[in-house]
């Protein structure tokens, strides 16, 4: 607090000096206050940008899709098993092929197929291109059916595969692994029953 009865001389300050300190204090604090108001304003209105921004943010990656991920792939297969009937060790190799049907929204993607049985092979064909011949070692990987679209499994049996001990009814597999979350692991059958 400024003393008005000394100025920088020693001297008493008279009724105009005095006047005119008070003036200069109250014209400082009206200064600091338009100050400290404006402060408060520009911070009040940085937190409402902010929240907004945080907010707009919030429900655009909640409610829109993201395009690495833009929807849920579900994969349909119509006729999973299939039954070749009565075939002979020297007929040759039984073939049949399987649709696989995306119904969901997003691309499924088939990360892995193999075969339950070496005398099984299996190939799959998406857009005209077809894989190579796989089976019970060697999987097939990362393959996408977009959405709407259709893929077609080939599998070979071999029936003369086991010889003579192969004889009889014989169910042989083909797994895929999927990104589809209701159907990670699917199965389609091939039935037989291998006479000589």
């Amino acid at each position: 607090m400024e003393n008005f009865n000394d100025n920088l001389n020693g001297q008493p300050l008279t009724k105009r000096e005095r006047r005119l300190l008070k003036k200069q204090k109250k014209e400082r604090e009206k200064i600091h206050q338009q100050r400290r108001q404006k402060i408060k304003k520009v911070l009040f209105i940085s937190l409402l940008i902010l929240l907004s921004v945080g907010i707009i943010v919030f429900f655009t990656k909640t409610y829109t899709p993201n395009k690495n991920h833009p929807g849920t792939p579900r994969m349909e297969i119509p006729l999973n098993e299939y039954d070749a009937g009565t075939v002979s060790m020297t007929g040759g190799l039984v073939k049949h092929v399987y649709e696989i049907k995306n119904t969901g929204e997003g691309d499924l993607k088939i990360d892995s197929i193999w075969t339950s049985c070496h005398c099984t092979t299996a190939r799959l064909t998406i857009n005209g291109k077809t894989s190579a011949e796989f089976g019970m070692d060697k999987r097939y990987t990362s393959q996408k059916i977009a959405p709407g679209e259709m893929g077609f499994l080939e599998i070979t049996f071999d029936p003369a595969f086991h010889g003579p001990q192969g004889v009889g009814q014989v169910v042989r597999a083909v797994y895929l692994s999927t990104n589809d979350s209701e159907n990670k692991t699917a199965e389609v059958r091939l039935i037989a029953n291998v006479v000589q």
